[in-house]
């Protein structure tokens, strides 16, 4: 039995990638149940669907979580709309508009985290931090906000005198942020970091593996990622950065190195970066 399965065995469990083991029937991390084919038989054909179909069949949970986050998003704006009559000018209630958005996505994070433990607990097992891709994940850093700085001086161009309404937006999210800086660290910085990157890569981008190739999963849950962020203007910017949080996740087998990195990353954004480079 042991020769048949050691035949068989594919190189990795089919959900959530963990090196498979010749003495199971299932994946040691995420309780995968996998049994060879018998050789009588030969392989059963897969039937044609299109990537869509696929997700719904063998992914559809991804859709349910994307809608959550999507709810949570809608909630928040809700909330908003009804506190923003005291506030003195709309560009003042976009700061706690983005805290309270941030604080519901966490909540939602938490059930997805509990719900779903099985597929996210294999990515916080390791590090991942000794790993030559955290390395380059890190040099490529610098790359990803010289690419939102290009990116966005061309939209300033041929945007023209409308990206001054996003300007004040983001110079008055700049002064409340130096003012609580705290605040801004822990609930715009490192805790989008931790929810996107639990959502995205240990849960969707896994989750996408079972019905699509590697590639076509990391360029689907990239797309889900971006148009989280309801931002039409720097759906681009996020698209790729989710596409190296994809690889980054891969490559380390743990989802640490993308929090460390979009931590880091939405600090140079909020902080470092002038106001009109900060269009959400």
């Amino acid at each position: 039995m042991n020769s048949e399965l050691q035949a068989g065995t594919p190189p990795a469990c089919r959900r959530c990638g963990s090196a498979l083991s010749a003495e199971y029937h299932f994946c040691p991390n995420c309780a995968q149940e996998w049994r060879p084919q018998s050789p009588a038989l030969g392989p059963t054909p897969e039937p044609v669907f299109d990537a869509d179909t696929r997700i719904r069949q063998r992914s559809g949970e991804v859709y349910v979580v994307f809608s959550q986050y999507l709810f949570a998003m809608f909630m928040a704006f809700i909330l908003w709309l009804l506190a923003a009559r005291s506030f003195d000018d709309v560009e003042s209630a976009v700061y706690p508009y983005l805290i309270l958005n941030e604080i519901l996505a966490g909540l939602v994070t938490l059930w997805v985290a509990y719900r779903y433990r099985y597929i996210i607990r294999p990515f916080f097992n390791i590090a991942g931090l000794m790993t030559p891709a955290f390395l380059v994940g890190l040099l490529l850093l610098p790359v990803m906000i010289g690419f939102n700085w290009v990116y966005n001086e061309a939209l300033g161009v041929l945007m023209g005198d409308l990206l001054g309404l996003f300007s004040a937006s983001a110079n008055e999210i700049r002064t409340q942020s130096i003012l609580h800086v705290v605040p801004t660290v822990l609930l715009m910085c490192l805790l989008p970091a931790i929810t996107e990157e639990i959502a995205c890569r240990a849960f969707m981008f896994t989750s996408l593996r079972k019905a699509l190739t590697l590639e076509h999963a990391a360029l689907w849950s990239s797309v889900l990622f971006a148009t989280l962020h309801l931002s039409i203007y720097q759906f681009p910017v996020w698209f790729v950065f989710g596409l190296l949080m994809c690889w980054l996740t891969h490559r380390t087998k743990s989802v640490i190195p993308a929090i460390i990195i979009h931590c880091l990353y939405n600090y140079f954004m909020i902080f470092l970066i002038p106001a009109h480079h900060v269009v959400r």
